[in-house]
Formats: structure tokens, sequence, C-alpha cells
């Protein structure tokens, strides 16, 4: 009778490890979008547990069954948790489009994103893409697999995390950091935009002749996107000033 060329102890790791990859490509940066396929979700999730299992030991595997199911549950937790962290500081270009939305008047326009599943108007809809294509283009997708790959040293797989101390105080200041950098990476087109409003506005008091308030929705239109340009060139470099952050705010909050 033939025998596997793995044993029973690897697969048990396979199954631990593919519980914490499984959740984490549903909520890691650009593999969580409505848009990524199911397959690709799972082909990635199968091959980083194929890459990390022979770098796992077994003696982090529970030898009993109901610890076993505790454990893959707590895996599960792990991954989702890991991969929300990460995408935590990423959502800033989000909320730059949104913004941007807001103050060109696209806002009205708004429809449901395919990336993300939610209402979204033009500019918001251009930075997830944009952000999707630099994060591929760039060496950011290789260096948000490796840190997910550093978890399993930093949390093994027998050992469910807890949370750090001044988790609340770290979470603030991520929150803080996604309104600083949605400001940043949206503030030539914001400043265009307020320049612009002060301009219709002055010709609207002293020219009220020309109409200027029902020009403004075109105008502004106009203006937004012959700017976009320059907001969109921003965001590789902010997109490489969040990495080192994203990668280490789900150390920070899981001991």
């Amino acid at each position: 009778m033939s025998t596997l060329p793995f044993s029973t102890a690897t697969i048990s790791v396979f199954l631990l490890v593919l519980a914490r990859t499984g959740a984490w490509v549903i909520t890691a940066p650009v593999l969580s979008a409505k848009g990524m396929s199911s397959i690709g979700r799972l082909s990635a999730a199968l091959a980083l547990a194929l890459f990390v299992t022979p770098m796992t030991p077994a003696s982090q595997v529970p030898a009993d069954l109901p610890n076993y199911i505790a454990a893959a549950l707590g895996q599960v937790v792990v991954g989702l948790v890991l991969g929300m962290l990460t995408n935590l500081l990423f959502s800033a270009f989000e909320v730059a489009g949104t913004l941007a939305d807001l103050s060109g008047g696209f806002s009205y326009a708004s429809i449901v994103d395919p990336m993300s599943g939610q209402p979204a108007a033009a500019f918001s809809r251009l930075f997830s893409v944009c952000f999707s294509a630099i994060f591929f283009a760039s060496e950011a997708y290789a260096s948000v697999v490796g840190g997910f790959v550093r978890s399993f040293k930093g949390i093994p797989l027998g050992h469910f995390p807890s949370l750090a101390s001044g988790t609340a105080t770290t979470l603030g200041h991520a929150a803080t950091q996604i309104l600083l950098s949605a400001f940043e990476v949206a503030a030539p087109l914001l400043g265009v935009l307020f320049l612009t409003d002060v301009a219709l506005s002055f010709a609207a008091r002293f020219v009220p002749q020309a109409n200027a308030l029902s020009l403004a929705l075109p105008v502004k239109t106009l203006i937004a996107l012959t700017t976009a340009g320059t907001t969109l060139a921003l965001l590789p470099a902010h997109a490489a000033q969040l990495l080192d952050p994203s990668l280490r705010l789900p150390f920070e909050v899981l001991r």
C-alpha cells in the first residue's frame, strides 16, 4: 500500500496556515476588493500556505482535536485582523478621492464602485484604481506579502495574540494619519478648487451680469480634471510613505 509523500503533521500545519492566509486575503490591500476574482483570492491563499508550511515547525500545532479547532478559529481571526490593520492606512487614497469629489461637485454622480462595493464618485473610484495599479507596479505588494509571511514568526500558530497596551492610542494615531495623508494627496486639487470658488464669488459680486454662478459647475469640472494629473502624480510617493507604517501597525496592536 502506497504512502503519502507528506506526513499528517504537515497536513495539520498546512490547514492551520491556510486558515490564516485564507482570512488574510479577504481583508488585505487590493486583494480584498470586490472586483478581485474569488479564484484569484483562493489561489493566492493556497500559494502562500504552500510557501509558509515548510518554514513552520509542527511543534506549534496542538495535538488534541478541541485545541486544534480552537487554533484554526484563532488563525482565521488573526488573518482577518492582520489584513484589516494593514489595509487601514491605505484607505487614505479613497478618503482623498471623496474629499475631491465633495469639493468639485462630483459627489452628485455617485454610483456603486465595483472595487469596494460602496457608493463612490469619480475621483474616489479613480484614486482607488490608481492605487491598485501602483500597488502591483511597485514593490509594495512584495513588502506587504513579506510582512504577512513574517507574521508567522511574530505570531506563531499555537499562540493566540492579545491586544498590546496602548492599542487605543495606536489606532487613534492611525486614524489621524489617514486623514492627514488624505489631505496631503488631495491638497493640490482642493487648493485649486478653493481658489476657483473665491474667483467665482468675486466675479458674481462685482460682475453680476456675467451670471458667474451658473458657470460654476462646468468651470470647476474643467479645472478639477485639469488638476487631476498633478494630484495623481502624488500617489506613488504617498503609497511609499504609508507602506512602512502599514506593515508595522498590525504588530503594534497584536502581541
